[in-house]
């Protein structure tokens, strides 16, 4: 996150003081998800389901990509695709 983001987010909280509840509510909901997803195991199955899936969406980027131009917002969700099913 960048300063000027930063500074805008504490301004928000600072006028509207229910986007701080709502940020500290995602915040422990966030928590709790990563300790669950800790606590589970990858199977042989699960692992080639999220394979297929991305191999799926890697295709689907591919046709939305543009020949000869700026692919960066196309291979950063991507790649945050990616990571979400790591997650998993």
């Amino acid at each position: 996150m960048t300063e000027f983001q930063k500074v805008v987010i504490g301004l928000l909280e600072m006028s509207h003081p229910e986007i701080s509840r709502v940020r500290s509510q995602f915040a422990a909901e966030a928590t709790q998800s990563a300790s669950r997803r800790r606590t589970l195991k990858p199977t042989p199955i699960g692992n080639a389901v999220s394979a297929v899936k991305f191999a799926i969406a890697a295709l689907l980027t591919g046709s939305r990509a543009i020949p000869l131009g700026d692919n960066g917002r196309l291979t950063r969700e991507l790649g945050e695709y990616g990571n979400q099913l790591k997650g998993c």
